[in-house]
C-alpha cells in the first residue's frame, strides 16, 4: 500500500508544476461536446447547424455538426473596444436600465426610443435593437440615487477593517464548479462569488451579515435562487434572529416571523426556484409590506419594528445551494406616500416614490408617461425607478442557445451566424436578428436543454493536458506532393505515397490532419487492437531498450562494443551501433513482473473522482477546495482507510482556477500526468549502491550493471554477447555466464547521445540528414511513437499503409513495418521523441566526499 501512496504524492506533486499552468489559461476558448469532451481552440466562421472550429492541434479546420456539441467557453478577460464600434447613442458603456424578458434574456442598455409596441434600446455589445413590450418582464434603473447598500456582490459584504474577499472566476454553469471553497474571510466561511460575482454557498447552515442602520423609510429588492429546488433560507433585518423582524421558508410556506409572531406570505410550490421579492419598511407607521416583482401585495403587516441591537442584514442557508442574485436596499424618500395604484395596469415608478400609470415612451431624450384615457406626464428618464407591466410570466422557448457574458448577462436565440468576433442571434423579443458581440463572452450555450449522450463504445480517445476528445484515428495514404512540399519521401528516392495520421472527431464529417507542434495522446479502442501478442515470444525472446526510450523486442544474435546484430519481427536491419542501446532484457518470462506500463496516470472527471495507478489500479477520490483556495485530494483505499495524498503538497490554484478546467473536472474529462516524464522514482537500495562509484574508481568508472536472475547485481563493462553466453569484465577479471542466468544488461555511463550516423539504407548507402542530426519531417507529423500492445515502444515516420500493416522510417534503424491491429496508443509531436528510458536513471553517480571539516 505504502508503493501506491508514493505514486499518488508524485501525482499531487506534478500537479503543482505540470496540470494548472497547463491546463488553466484565461485567453483560452474551448469547446465542448455534450459527452463532456473539450477541446481548445478559436472559433471560425460558422452557420446553417455547423461549428467550424480552428485548433493548434490540427492543421485542418474541424466543421462540427452542432447537434452534438454542448457549448462554447471563452476566456474571462473582456478585450477593449475601440470607440468607434460604441454606437452613438450610447450614454454609458453598459446601459442605464436593467433589462429581462420572459424568455429569461438579462442585459442592460439605453433606452433611445420608442413606440407604441416596442422599445429601441442600444448597448455597445448589440448596437441599437428593438424590443417587442410585451416580451418585457423586468426593466430597472441601475443607477438609482438613494441606493444605501448593493448586496448582488460578495466583495459588498466585506468589512472595512477586512481585507477584501478574492472572487472565484466563473465557470461554465451556475451549477457547475461546486467545490466547496471557505474564503479566509471566516466572515463569510462556506460563501463564494458565483456568476457575476453574486454571493454564492452550497452548504447547510452557512450564513452572511453586513452591519446596517436602518433608516426611517426604505425598500428591499430581494431575489434568492436555488438550482435544484425550492430556495431554504432565512432572511433578517438582524444578526439577533429571536428579536428580529425576518422572512424565511418553512417546509412549503414562506413566512414573516418575529419572536412569536408568525404570519404566512405564500405558499412554496415545488418546482419554484426562486423568490423575487420587494420588501417596505415605513417607521412612522411601523408597517412592513412585502410585494411580488409586479407590484402585488402579498402581505401587510402592521406595529411590526426592525431590530436595533446588532441591526444589519443576515442571511442563513436552511436547503442545499443558495445564491443571491439581487439584494439592494434603497432609502425611500419621506414625502413618499402610498399612492391607490391599480396593480393590473402598467405603470412607472420613480426614485421619488411617485407611481404614473400608463406606458413608458422615449422621443428625442425626452420621456414620457401615457396612460390608457390620454393622460400624459412628462419625466427626467433617469429618475425612472422601474417600469412594471403586470401579467408577464416567465416562458421557456425550446431549441433557443444562451449566450452570456462575464457581468452575468445574458441574450438567448436561434443562431444565424457565428463569427470570431460576434454571433447573430434571432431572439423571441425582436423582430430582427441582433448581432451580439463576444467582446466580454463568458459561455455559448449551444443547446439549451443538453442531455449527455452515451459515448459510442468504440471511440477511440485523443488526450491532452486541458481535456480528452473522443473520435477515430485514421491511417491515410497520401501523395507525397500534397504532404512533403514536392521533396522526395525518404523511404526510397521515389516515393509516391505517404502516410498522415488523422482525428475524425465526433460530429466531424471528415478527419483531420495532426498538426506537428503539440503533443496529445491517442489511446485507441479495444475493439480496434488485437489482444494477442503482435509477435512470436518464443521466437524473439530478448527486449532491447534504447536511449530515446524505444522498445524492441528482438532475439540478440551477437553483440561486441561497436554494433548488435540481431533479429526482430519489425525491424528490417539487423545491424544497430551500441550507442544507442540503454538495455537489454533476456528472460521475457522474467520481464512481466516488473509491469512496466506505460500508460500516463489519470485522474478522471464527473462526481465522483477516481486515481488510475501506473499499474491500473483505481482508487476513489474526492476533491474539495480549502481555506487558502487549494485542491485537497483525498484518496480512500481498499481498506476504506481516508488518507490525506496531500501532506506537503498542497496545491494552491486560487484565483488561477479557470472555468474551463471547473467544467473539465465536473463533466468527466480525464487530466493526464506522466511521472514517468517529469518526477524520478526513488531507486532501489540495492541499485543505488551499485550505480554509485567508489572515490578510487571515479576516473574509471564502469559502463555496465549486469542482473543475475536471484537479483544480483555487478558492475564492469559488457564485452560480448553471443547465443548462449555473456563476457563480462568486472574488477579486471573477465566473467563468462550462460545467457540463461541474466536478467538484463543496463548501459550506465553517463555520456549522452547527441549525435548518430545516418542509418543504412538497403542499397549500403548512407542516408542524409539534416545538420541537427533529426529527420527531417516531411509530413503534418513527422517521428510518432507507437507503443504496441503488450509494451513495444517504437518510434518513426510513417510512410505506407498496405492492408493491415503499417510501415515507416527510423532514423536509428531505418525500415520498421508494425500490424495496425496491434498499436495500443500513439504519442505525436515533441513529446513523441522526448520519451525517456524505463532504465534512465541508471546512470553511474560518484560517492560522496568526506567532510573533515573546515577548521582542524
Amino acid at each position: 500500500m505504502l508503493h501506491y501512496l508514493k505514486n499518488i504524492l508524485v501525482i499531487i506533486i506534478i500537479l503543482t508544476g505540470t496540470w494548472f499552468p497547463t491546463v488553466t489559461n484565461a485567453q483560452e476558448t474551448v469547446l465542448f461536446w455534450k459527452n463532456g469532451d473539450s477541446l481548445p481552440g478559436k472559433l471560425l466562421d460558422s452557420k446553417l447547424g455547423k461549428i467550424r472550429w480552428a485548433s493548434d492541434y490540427f492543421s485542418d479546420e474541424l466543421v462540427l455538426d452542432v447537434n452534438v456539441l454542448d457549448s462554447i467557453v471563452f476566456p474571462n478577460k473582456e478585450k477593449p473596444t475601440p470607440n468607434a464600434e460604441i454606437k452613438k447613442q450610447s450614454v454609458s458603456d453598459s446601459g442605464t436600465f436593467r433589462v429581462g424578458t420572459v424568455a429569461g434574456d438579462i442585459w442592460t442598455a439605453d433606452i433611445i426610443d420608442s413606440d407604441e409596441n416596442t422599445l429601441l434600446f442600444s448597448n455597445k455589445r448589440y448596437g441599437q435593437f428593438r424590443v417587442k413590450r410585451e416580451a418585457i418582464y423586468m426593466l430597472e434603473n441601475q443607477e438609482h440615487t438613494n441606493l444605501i447598500f448593493d448586496g448582488s456582490q460578495l466583495s459588498a459584504w466585506q468589512s472595512t477593517n477586512r481585507r477584501s474577499s478574492v472572487p472565484n472566476p466563473v465557470n461554465e454553469e451556475n451549477v457547475l464548479n461546486r467545490l466547496g471553497r471557505d474564503d479566509n474571510n471566516t466572515q463569510h466561511a462556506g460563501w463564494h462569488a458565483e456568476r457575476g460575482g453574486h454571493p454564492y454557498t452550497n452548504k447547510a447552515k452557512t450564513s452572511i451579515f453586513k452591519p446596517l442602520s436602518w433608516p426611517k423609510h426604505f425598500e428591499i429588492d430581494l431575489e434568492l435562487a436555488s438550482t435544484t429546488r425550492p430556495p431554504g433560507f432565512v432572511f433578517s433585518l438582524g444578526k439577533n434572529l429571536y428579536e428580529a423582524l425576518r422572512l424565511e421558508t418553512w417546509v412549503n410556506e414562506l413566512v414573516v416571523v418575529q419572536g412569536t409572531l408568525f404570519e404566512p406570505v405564500l405558499t412554496i410550490k415545488p418546482n419554484r426556484r426562486s423568490f423575487r421579492l420587494r420588501i417596505t419598511y415605513n417607521q412612522d407607521t411601523n408597517t412592513l409590506k412585502v410585494f411580488d416583482l409586479n407590484g402585488n401585495l402579498l402581505l401587510k403587516l402592521e406595529e411590526v419594528q426592525p431590530t436595533v441591537e446588532t441591526a444589519g442584514l443576515y442571511i442563513y442557508n436552511r436547503g442545499g445551494d443558495l445564491t443571491v442574485q439581487r439584494l439592494r436596499v434603497y432609502k425611500r424618500s419621506a414625502d413618499a406616500k402610498d399612492q391607490k395604484v391599480d396593480f393590473s395596469k402598467s405603470r412607472v415608478h420613480m426614485m421619488n416614490g411617485e407611481i404614473h400609470p400608463g406606458k413608458l415612451f422615449v422621443e428625442k431624450n425626452r420621456a414620457y408617461v401615457l396612460d390608457t384615457d390620454g393622460t400624459r406626464q412628462n419625466i427626467e428618464i433617469k429618475q425612472v425607478d422601474r417600469v412594471v407591466q403586470p401579467g408577464r410570466k416567465l416562458t421557456a422557448v425550446d431549441g433557443y442557445r444562451a449566450l452570456t457574458y462575464i457581468d452575468g448577462t445574458a441574450i438567448q436565440g436561434q443562431i444565424v451566424q457565428l463569427n470570431p468576433e460576434s454571433i447573430v442571434l434571432q431572439t423571441a423579443f425582436s423582430d430582427e436578428p441582433i448581432t451580439c458581440s463576444l467582446n466580454g463572452a463568458a459561455h455559448l450555450r449551444l443547446n439549451a436543454k443538453t442531455k449527455t449522450k452515451a459515448p459510442a463504445k468504440d471511440y477511440d480517445k485523443m488526450f491532452f493536458p486541458s481535456g480528452s476528445l473522443r473520435g477515430h484515428v485514421i491511417f491515410n495514404n497520401e501523395d507525397a506532393s500534397t504532404v512533403g512540399a514536392g521533396s522526395p519521401h525518404p523511404h526510397d528516392g521515389h516515393a509516391q505515397n505517404a502516410v498522415t495520421i488523422q482525428w475524425q472527431p465526433i460530429g466531424s464529417a471528415k478527419p483531420v490532419r495532426f498538426a506537428n507542434t503539440l503533443s496529445p495522446r491517442i489511446e485507441r479502442h479495444n475493439k480496434h487492437i488485437s489482444r494477442l501478442q503482435p509477435f512470436d515470444v518464443k521466437m524473439f525472446p530478448h527486449l532491447m531498450h534504447l536511449k530515446n526510450g524505444e522498445v524492441i523486442p528482438c532475439q540478440i544474435l551477437t553483440y561486441d562494443e561497436t554494433s548488435v546484430n540481431f533479429r526482430s519481427p519489425f525491424i528490417k536491419s539487423t545491424r544497430l551501433d551500441t550507442k544507442h542501446i540503454k538495455g537489454i532484457e533476456f528472460t521475457r518470462e522474467k520481464t512481466h513482473a516488473r509491469k512496466e506500463n506505460r500508460n500516463p496516470i489519470t485522474i478522471t472527471g464527473g462526481d465522483k473522482h477516481r486515481i488510475i495507478l501506473e499499474d491500473g489500479r483505481i482508487l476513489n477520490a474526492n476533491l474539495n477546495r480549502t481555506k487558502d483556495g487549494g485542491l485537497r485530494i483525498t484518496i480512500k483505499t481498499d481498506k476504506g482507510d481516508h488518507l490525506d495524498a496531500l501532506e506537503g503538497a498542497m496545491v494552491v490554484v486560487g484565483r488561477e482556477f479557470a472555468e474551463n478546467d471547473a467544467v473539465a473536472l465536473k463533466r468527466g474529462v480525464e487530466l493526464l500526468f506522466d511521472p514517468l516524464e517529469t518526477q524520478p522514482k526513488k531507486l532501489d537500495v540495492k541499485l543505488e549502491r551499485a550505480l554509485t562509484v567508489p572515490r578510487f574508481n571515479r576516473d574509471n568508472p564502469p559502463n555496465h550493471i549486469i542482473e543475475a536472475n536471484n537479483g544480483d547485481l555487478k558492475r564492469g563493462k559488457l564485452i560480448s554477447i553471443n547465443e548462449h553466453t555473456i563476457r563480462f569484465d568486472s574488477k579486471l577479471r573477465k566473467l563468462s555466464m550462460p545467457i540463461d542466468l541474466i536478467t538484463r544488461v543496463v548501459d550506465i555511463s553517463a555520456e549522452t547521445l547527441e549525435n548518430s550516423d545516418p542509418p543504412v539504407t538497403p542499397n549500403g548507402q548512407a542516408e542524409q540528414k539534416e545538420a541537427t542530426g533529426h529527420h527531417k519531417p516531411t509530413a503534418e507529423q513527422s517521428e510518432v511513437r507507437f507503443t504496441l500492445i503488450h509494451n513495444p515502444v517504437l518510434i518513426f515516420e510513417p510512410v505506407e499503409v498496405k492492408g493491415d500493416t503499417l510501415f515507416g522510417r527510423s532514423p536509428i534503424y531505418g525500415e520498421v513495418s508494425i500490424p495496425l491491429n496491434g498499436i495500443q496508443y500513439l504519442h505525436l509531436g515533441e513529446k513523441a521523441r522526448s520519451f525517456k528510458s524505463v532504465f534512465e536513471q541508471w546512470v553511474v553517480r560518484p560517492a560522496k566526499e568526506l567532510d573533515f571539516g573546515a577548521n582542524r
